[in-house]
């Protein structure tokens, strides 16, 4: 992952996944872009809205008691586990709408990439109160969880 921040968010943004081959890349204003199989196609986030139809993404090594009980409040029945940024690929590609995390240890490095190819596919990333998130501060946690939808 890499990405390129100014004034606090996300310019820029590349994924590499090269054990499935695949490249992620989005620039703030120009897309989000999948590259595979020697092919450049723009991703989109679902249209998925209803809460229960979702699929979410999940960690998983760290899906606590409590997020599980979160998961089965909102009736969601479909959930895979993932790894790192790649949750956040699977709902920018369209194929997954939902990934949260109430942890306060995810850093700000784990997620800059993801938080530029996220909103340009169309989608939010957001504290789990629904305040946007901000880049290069002080404060490198993620202090309120993550929270990752389709919009």
């Amino acid at each position: 992952m890499i990405s390129l921040v100014e004034n606090n968010k996300p310019l820029l943004g590349v994924i590499n996944c090269p054990s499935k081959g695949v490249l992620y890349l989005s620039q703030q204003d120009h897309w989000s872009f999948k590259f595979s199989n020697g092919v450049w196609i723009q991703i989109l986030v679902s249209k998925t809205s209803e809460i229960s139809k979702c699929h979410a993404v999940g960690s998983r090594f760290y899906l606590s008691k409590k997020e599980k009980n979160f998961l089965q409040q909102l009736q969601i029945m479909k959930f895979t586990s993932k790894s790192s940024s790649l949750k956040v690929t699977e709902i920018s590609s369209g194929t997954a709408d939902l990934y949260f995390t109430t942890t306060s240890k995810i850093k700000q490095w784990d997620t800059c990439a993801s938080y530029c190819i996220i909103t340009e596919a169309g989608g939010t990333m957001t504290d789990m109160f629904g305040n946007d998130l901000k880049y290069n501060i002080e404060k490198l946690n993620h202090e309120n969880g993550l929270l990752v939808t389709n919009g």
